[in-house]
């Protein structure tokens, strides 16, 4: 009793120290406004918008595909993880529950999913595992295009926010080789079947698909520019810019769905001689994404098969 009640003031605490957060944020970027709306609106206003349906159709295209295949890397780990959900639940579960990350602390994107793998028969242990190991895998995947576009890009600086992001990113793929021997270690100390967990080759195919997508959406946001008439960019730095502008906006838990960070990191990124009209740009097409989310999120909701019970591994 004295532990649930201690429980509850915790998460109360939770709240209302987000709240507090948000506020401040909010006042923040009032602020940041109101100092700097003038010279951002003349930035704006003295761009040459120049619009190109033929790049802004393939930006949109290659985006929606991004978007559409997103889910692959979570159901593999699911899969491999024993799961024997069709390939079509999954799919439209992680569908469902990526909304949840435009709730603040993005606990529920997590929640959703796992949830869905319990509600399956999956022990709550190992659903909560299929979320960390999807995590992992994809920010693993910034660290690979973070440290290839350090390396093949002249030029670019990681500051702030993108300079943790990449430290962080670059962290979990330096993680890799070790990932499989602790798995082992702690499979073997606990008496879990190590085979349950994700292999080798599942690891590195997920790598693989999460880089895949992360430049299906660069190249997307490289032709979103161009097709504005922003041409003060490159394929590479776009390609640099999508994974690490995501993963900026996720460290910044307590803003949903990072937005503002993820738009500014991008445009910094890609374009630093028009970050104002970038800014700008990259915001609708977050506008634009979150849509095809939306519709995602309800196409796939009717879709979810009523719920058995899978064999149980742990």
């Amino acid at each position: 009793m004295v532990q649930e009640k201690g429980s509850a003031l915790k998460r109360k605490y939770l709240q209302y120290t987000i709240k507090i957060l948000l506020g401040l944020l909010i006042v923040i970027a009032f602020y940041t406004l109101f100092r700097n709306g003038a010279s951002w609106l003349e930035d704006f206003n003295r761009h040459n918008w120049e619009f190109n349906l033929i790049f802004l159709s393939a930006s949109a295209v290659l985006l929606i595909a991004s978007l559409v295949l997103a889910p692959a890397g979570w159901v593999m780990v699911s899969r491999s993880m024993g799961s024997k959900s069709s390939a079509g639940d999954l799919f439209a579960a992680w569908y469902a529950s990526q909304l949840g990350r435009y709730i603040p602390g993005k606990v529920w994107l997590f929640a959703g999913r796992a949830g869905f793998l319990k509600s399956r028969g999956m022990k709550t242990g190992r659903a909560a595992a299929t979320t960390a190991y999807e995590l992992f895998f994809n920010v693993a995947s910034v660290g690979l295009i973070a440290l290839a576009g350090s390396l093949l890009v002249q030029g670019i600086q990681f500051t702030g926010t993108g300079k943790t992001a990449v430290m962080a990113a670059g962290s979990a793929l330096l993680l890799i080789p070790l990932l499989h021997p602790v798995q082992r270690f702690l499979c073997r100390k606990k008496g879990i079947p190590y085979d349950s967990l994700p292999s080798p080759a599942v690891s590195v195919r997920m790598i693989l698909i999460f880089t895949v997508l992360w430049l299906l959406r660069g190249i997307s946001l490289y032709l979103l520019l161009l097709g504005t008439g922003i041409t003060q960019t490159s394929i590479a730095r776009s390609v640099i810019a999508a994974p690490l502008s995501w993963f900026a906006g996720y460290i910044v838990v307590i803003v949903p769905g990072g937005i503002g960070i993820r738009e500014a990191a991008a445009a910094v990124l890609s374009a630093p001689m028009a970050i104002v009209p970038a800014t700008a740009v990259i915001a609708g097409q977050r506008i634009f994404m979150a849509l095809i989310e939306v519709i995602l999120a309800l196409i796939s909701s009717k879709r979810i098969t009523t719920p058995w019970k899978e064999d149980e591994c742990l």
